[in-house]
């Protein structure tokens, strides 16, 4: 009785008590905005959204004496008789630097998900290992990185990260662009090819202008072939974000289409005549003859296209003449950052490069605001071009000047092994 007592003095004076609380809605919510490093996927509000597609939420604290000192978004589904699959996007919001108040932490979790017939846990905590440019390159390591990895081994974590590809429920390579710089500036760090698209698509008649409503009838047709999320999804997404959801079309004035592809279509035929005249004349003022011949051809391609374009342009003007929706686009703010969900466009009208407008106008709008960064969204851990069938994707949002933000990847969490032995060998079976 005496001992049993005298440890218990101990405990409370010289140590700590952790214990995992279920959270309301709004303590979460209080909580999570306390905190800097979070991301949308760790919200109430994509909680709410999710669980329409038959993922069950809840809030769960992790306290020392009293104080939150973690938090934690647990989804869950029914995965084998009566058994439950966890995950939480982005992870357990906590400092994973931290080894004592990690172990104590998942140690309750474990306990708790034990009790209540979960097999296993995931998650991708916002746990950055690199930064790296758009060669790969190193640009900035996390010197802590080793660490945490080790602390979450230790608390009985399996590391599943290190993949290149899409292989997780999240994506490990993000594409991040630093707002902090006047549009100018910003403007100047695109690469030659962008910039000459977006004057392009400019001249054609194209403009961006933000919505502030969901309309599906506008939104599906250009985005149903871009993601495997349901559309109905995005207005979940909506009802829960309210205004920190923003849609963005790319509108084409029909009238200035025909104007400009009129324009650039007689250019080249000027361009297209006087090469013609040099050929003709035998290559007269000394002209190089295979260099006048090289841009002839180039010329003639160009007239091709441009006449296919005047075409397109005079139609669309009879058809639309009060314009045409051609790309569209939506972000989500959350605290100091703006993420790129979807986009999308129209695959006949291409050549307009609507989203790569629509990205700058995004861009230009948040310069030198409180809108720290814009994340772009995935990128693939393959810098190459070669054997790498989303190279495209990687260029695209580094032409933007982005940097690559690796995270370490996926954790699992056993909860019960027997259980889980026989589910993943059933699974293996099918």
């Amino acid at each position: 009785m005496q001992k049993r007592l005298f440890h218990g003095i101990i405990k409370n004076i010289g140590g700590v008590q952790m214990k995992i609380v279920k959270l309301n809605s709004q303590a979460f919510d209080n909580y999570v905005s306390s905190i800097d490093y979070c991301n949308y996927f760790q919200t109430t509000g994509y909680a709410f959204t999710i669980n329409k597609f038959g993922l069950k939420e809840e809030f769960f604290g992790f306290e020392e004496n009293g104080k939150l000192v973690g938090a934690l978004l647990l989804l869950s589904k029914q995965v084998f008789m009566g058994f439950k699959y966890g995950y939480s996007p982005r992870g357990i919001i906590i400092d994973y630097n931290d080894e004592n108040l990690v172990k104590n932490a998942v140690k309750e979790l474990k306990n708790k998900l034990l009790k209540e017939h979960f097999i296993i846990f995931k998650m991708d905590p916002l746990i950055i290992h690199t930064i790296r440019d758009k060669k790969g390159n190193i640009i900035e390591r996390n010197d802590k990185y080793e660490k945490s990895i080790n602390i979450l081994k230790n608390a009985g974590f399996t590391h599943k990260g290190s993949n290149l590809y899409f292989e997780g429920v999240k994506p490990r390579f993000e594409a991040e662009l630093d707002l902090q710089k006047d549009s100018s500036t910003l403007f100047k760090n695109l690469t030659k090819q962008i910039r000459n698209k977006l004057r392009k698509a400019t001249k054609y008649g194209l403009s961006v202008y933000k919505d502030n409503k969901m309309d599906f009838d506008k939104i599906y047709p250009l985005i149903k072939d871009k993601d495997t999320v349901p559309l109905k999804y995005y207005g979940y997404l909506y009802n829960n974000f309210k205004d920190d959801l923003e849609i963005y079309y790319a509108k084409l004035n029909t009238k200035v289409y025909v104007e400009n592809s009129k324009y650039l279509y007689e250019k080249e035929m000027e361009i297209n005549d006087y090469l013609t005249n040099i050929i003709q004349s035998n290559g007269y003022k000394g002209k190089n003859m295979s260099d006048v011949l090289s841009k002839k051809m180039e010329s003639d391609k160009l007239l091709t296209t441009y006449k296919k374009y005047m075409v397109q342009a005079t139609d669309l003007l009879k058809e639309h003449p009060d314009g045409i929706i051609v790309g569209a686009t939506v972000t989500l703010k959350y605290k100091n950052k703006i993420f790129l969900i979807v986009e999308g466009f129209d695959k006949e009208y291409k050549n307009l490069n609507s989203t790569y407008l629509t990205k700058w106008k995004i861009i230009e709008k948040y310069a030198n605001s409180d809108i720290k960064t814009f994340n772009m969204n995935a990128l693939v851990g393959n810098f190459t071009k070669e054997n790498n069938e989303y190279k495209g994707l990687n260029e695209m949002k580094f032409s933007y000047n982005a940097e690559a933000l690796e995270y370490a990847g996926e954790f699992e969490l056993i909860i019960n092994n027997p259980i889980y032995s026989i589910y993943k060998g059933m699974v293996s079976k099918k």
